[in-house]
């Protein structure tokens, strides 16, 4: 008898905190709740960037760049965006895509002090279904949403057809 008091105790207390967490939750705001994450933008250089025609056919660029940290805290980028793109997701070369590919710069951390490099034959970006009017010579600005709010933006070169790696 005495367990079956405790079970059914147990579930009420559960669903007691489930009930409370998201009310907790509603009233966080991102860049308050995690410290040095409302000026993100000022610590991140985004630098070395380069965009590819590198599916003619299929009309897919490839973007790639260097994203320094220089600040003393991590942070997050939370979405990569540009009106030239409608689609745009994370690639390597020489992978399979997965879920976690594709999406790879709406979750990508970047820790305090440290440069990340998206380079020709490793993770970069895939610009899918372009602008038709996007072409070499022409430049495309993305913007860089982080962790908190802030966000960067930064335009790119739209350089000539390259060997798709």
């Amino acid at each position: 008898m005495k367990l079956h008091y405790h079970l059914g105790i147990m579930p009420a207390l559960l669903a007691g905190l489930l009930v409370h967490t998201p009310a907790i939750a509603e009233d966080r705001d991102p860049g308050k709740v995690i410290p040095g994450q409302e000026n993100a933008q000022k610590d991140i250089e985004i630098k070395d960037v380069s965009m590819q025609l590198v599916r003619p056919a299929g009309h897919v660029y490839a973007v790639y760049f260097t994203l320094t940290n220089k600040g003393e805290n991590a942070h997050l980028v939370t979405n990569v965006s540009s009106s030239s793109c409608r689609t745009l997701v994370g690639h390597h070369s020489d992978q399979e895509s997965t879920t976690g590919t594709l999406n790879l710069f709406t979750h990508l951390s970047l820790p305090a002090n440290t440069t990340l490099v998206f380079p020709h034959g490793g993770y970069h970006l895939l610009c899918l279904d372009p602008d038709p009017a996007l072409k070499p010579g022409q430049e495309a600005t993305f913007t860089f949403s982080f962790l908190g709010g802030s966000s960067k933006n930064v335009t790119i070169p739209v350089g000539e057809e390259k060997a798709v790696e």
